[in-house]
């Protein structure tokens, strides 16, 4: 539930600095068309979101703030289709701001696991926009 908490709270918080989220983004439509509403708990619904807002759109409440989102392409909690459609609308809105890089939402080969390589590309944002542009490093 820290992913969904994550990207909700930076979209929500303007002094969060930057969103990073494992393993839990996608777009609810696609989540329906995939028949994967059982997949998640109550924790991921919220009463007749659907109405007035899309994933993307609740993402889009982050740009330009540093986002990095790493999911699995076999997890049946984040439709591929979904993540694509969430990076698809974000990146030119990045673009935008001349801060594209940003913004990196990846899909790798797994189900609903953390990879090293997942866990490599958290540390190192952490050390990008936490670290080295805070003056730290």
């Amino acid at each position: 539930m820290g992913a969904t908490k994550a990207w909700w709270l930076a979209a929500l918080d303007p002094r969060v600095k930057l969103c990073i989220d494992v393993c839990c983004l996608t777009d609810y439509e696609e989540l329906i068309k995939t028949r994967g509403l059982k997949e998640h708990g109550v924790y991921y619904y919220v009463p007749s979101l659907l109405k007035r807002f899309q994933t993307a759109q609740i993402n889009e409440l982050i740009v330009p703030r540093a986002r990095l989102s790493v999911n699995g392409r076999q997890d049946p909690l984040t439709p591929p289709a979904g993540v694509e459609k969430i990076r698809d609308h974000l990146r030119p809105l990045y673009r935008q701001y001349g801060s594209e890089t940003d913004c990196r939402i990846e899909l790798f080969d797994c189900a609903h696991v953390e990879l090293p390589e997942m866990r490599a590309l958290v540390l190192g944002w952490m050390d990008q926009y936490l670290v080295t542009k805070s003056g730290v490093a």
